[in-house]
């Protein structure tokens, strides 16, 4: 059961992620400065980096972008899996094979070489780089979504809804879907982590557009002071901010599934 303390937490989790953009809009912006590689201080509570720019500004700049970037990504990546998958569950079978050959294809070449290949080319920007997380992720779902939808499609209820005179979009709206959402809720998930670690990756390569500030392009600005004392609040802050969304993804995920599993309430 969810208590009440777990209720407020996740309340104002929610909505400190719905504000933070609003905040980032009022910043001063990510300005270089002469405190270079300044430590924690009352001027800059997460000290500075190689060129002045305050940390902490980076950080509530990066964390909207990053998670965005991932929770966008996910979801049209689903939208497209689950749209794909409802066509090669209903089509016919030429047809259905014909697309799950090209699946096939695309599964064949390994999604990471692409999307580096690709980040290079163009040094994306956060649209283009939720274009290239969705082209490259959707297809890895469909055979999975199809099965499911196949089992459910052969249910009673969906059978006798059909039989009934009920269109194919009502059956799959009021039936399937909602049948079928704790495995929908478990790929949105893998998806986000997904995103948010390429997301973060190809920033840490400083391959993705100069100007998008990312928890990765935060990490790499680190890596010529590792031998210093300024890694600490160079390296430190946007790898555990990674590692702690990274974690919720998985606790939260976790706790789906064991609620799902048992039949109780989801308890966070």
């Amino acid at each position: 059961m969810i208590r009440p303390v777990q209720v407020k937490l996740i309340v104002l989790f929610t909505l400190g992620l719905c504000l933070l953009p609003a905040v980032v809009y009022f910043l001063p912006g990510y300005q270089t400065s002469l405190d270079t590689l300044a430590a924690p201080s009352l001027d800059h509570w997460l000290g500075t980096n190689d060129i002045g720019q305050d940390i902490l500004t980076g950080l509530l700049i990066a964390t909207p972008n990053t998670i965005g970037i991932a929770v966008i990504a996910a979801l049209l990546t689903l939208l497209l899996s689950i749209g794909v998958g409802i066509f090669v569950a209903t089509a016919g079978r030429k047809l259905s094979g014909l697309v799950l050959r090209f699946i096939d294809i695309l599964q064949s070449i390994p999604s990471i070489l692409l999307i580096l290949l690709v980040s290079v080319w163009l040094s994306p920007g956060m649209i283009a780089l939720v274009v290239l997380l969705v082209a490259t992720g959707w297809y890895d779902d469909v055979r999975v979504l199809r099965a499911v939808f196949l089992r459910e499609l052969t249910r009673e209820n969906v059978r006798y809804a059909s039989i009934g005179g009920e269109s194919g979009y009502y059956c799959m709206t009021v039936h399937v879907l909602p049948a079928v959402s704790p495995v929908l809720v478990g790929l949105f998930i893998q998806h986000i982590r997904r995103a948010a670690l390429m997301t973060a990756g190809l920033g840490f390569l400083g391959i993705t557009d100069a100007r998008l500030v990312t928890w990765g392009s935060m990490i790499q600005d680190s890596l010529n002071y590792l031998y210093t004392d300024a890694w600490l609040w160079l390296l430190l802050p946007p790898t555990l901010v990674l590692c702690l969304f990274l974690w919720g993804c998985l606790t939260f995920g976790q706790r789906f599934e064991r609620y799902v599993m048992t039949g109780a309430r989801l308890s966070v």
